[in-house]
């Protein structure tokens, strides 16, 4: 799920809990905290008071290795995706020498496990939603921390967590037309088999956003919910797009670039990989007649994902290994579409801090973030070791 920039200055309100969300030494969001409207103080009461929701996992190579032969070709070759030459590299890696868990691979981990009737009609779930009448969800940006070198925890089945909750609820728009940005924290940790929840929370979940806690990757996703559109709107939306758009223009002189074209059965393994039934990524005519784009979205965090893949296998080469990511999706990103992945130095001495973007096959920019390494020493074994041997 992408968005386009969507703030309206007129009203912006916000409640947080348990204090600012700072990236390790990234910029961080606004964390002033305004007077409250009566919409406000009920998320306030709904979304952020509401319990930690807890989801379990045995962590098999299995569905990280999904991920990766789905993406194997839309992938350059390389130490990390030697598939793209050799298919026989194919076959599922044996738990007794178990890799870590390649950065953005903890996305198709911990889906959440909640039935059918727990979906509302879009196929979203119902989690952290603000209820009726914002009922159109998209994915506007976020930020993923890794506390190892070498990514996530070993995939070697053992049980493990992810511990979510909502950080932060903002509200934007004139009355009539707000829209609400709900920050939800995700934290993965290393389990017990018969440990208690209470245990679990406080180990694992922080007063303080910056602390970790006992979690190994810790994920902000920011998401944006908003009315339905009406007919009239959808048709001014149509034939606003006979017309020339603005685009927002992308940074110049990337030191990396890949180019990709997702496709509609990548969408759709990426949807069964993440237990994601949003019908955007899904049902074409759904975006086209419902949500009015001219094809299929594609998702937030799979874009995400390709940053997170890409950026490494190239750091890799000069031993740093990705440690934060913080991105904005500012634009759609429509299937079948090539899209571009850039990345450079943010300052030509200094190679800790990298803007990274993805370009839309009209040369806009579509979303726009920073990355931020360390080195890893001598001892310290490749990510992009680490992954191939899965």
């Amino acid at each position: 799920m992408t968005t386009p920039k969507s703030e309206d200055k007129t009203m912006s309100q916000i409640v947080r809990r348990n204090g600012p969300a700072w990236l390790n030494g990234l910029p961080s969001h606004n964390s002033r905290k305004y007077a409250t409207s009566p919409l406000l103080s009920r998320l306030e009461e709904t979304l952020i008071g509401q319990r930690l929701f807890l989801s379990y996992d045995y962590l098999s190579p299995q569905p990280s290795h999904l991920l990766r032969v789905s993406l194997a070709d839309f992938l350059p070759f390389s130490q990390s995706n030697p598939f793209a030459k050799d298919v026989k590299k194919l076959a599922l890696p044996s738990i007794l020498e178990p890799g870590h868990m390649p950065r953005g691979h903890h996305l198709v981990y911990f889906p959440p496990q909640l039935p059918s009737s727990q979906l509302v009609p879009d196929g979203c779930d119902v989690l952290h939603s603000p209820g009726a009448p914002f009922n159109r969800r998209m994915w506007a940006g976020g930020s993923v921390r890794f506390r190892d070198l070498n990514g996530g925890p070993l995939l070697n089945c053992q049980r493990a967590v992810c511990v979510e909750g909502v950080r932060d609820v903002r509200v934007t728009g004139k009355e009539g037309e707000e829209k609400v940005f709900v920050g939800i924290e995700r934290r993965v940790a290393i389990l017990g088999e018969k440990e208690k929840e209470e245990d679990i929370t406080s180990r694992i979940w922080t007063e303080n956003e910056e602390d970790w806690g006992d979690s190994t990757v810790i994920e902000k996703r920011n998401l944006v919910f908003m009315r339905d559109k009406i007919p009239e709107q959808l048709r001014a939306e149509k034939t606003d797009g006979n017309q020339q758009k603005k685009i927002l223009r992308a940074p110049a002189n990337p030191t990396f670039r890949h180019t990709l074209t997702p496709s509609r059965a990548l969408l759709f393994r990426f949807s069964a990989l993440t237990f994601n039934a949003h019908s955007i990524h899904l049902d074409r005519d759904y975006a086209r007649n419902t949500e009015g784009y001219e094809d299929l979205l594609v998702h937030g965090p799979l874009t995400l994902t390709l940053m997170l893949t890409l950026l490494q296998d190239h750091l890799s080469e000069s031993r740093q290994a990705i440690s934060a990511i913080e991105y904005r999706n500012l634009a759609p990103i429509l299937v079948e579409q090539p899209l571009t992945v850039c990345a450079k130095p943010k300052e030509p001495a200094c190679r800790s801090l990298w803007d990274v973007w993805i370009e839309r096959n009209d040369g806009g920019l579509a979303v726009k973030g920073t990355i931020q390494t360390k080195p890893f020493g001598k001892h310290d074994e490749n990510p992009a070791a680490t992954i191939s041997r899965l």
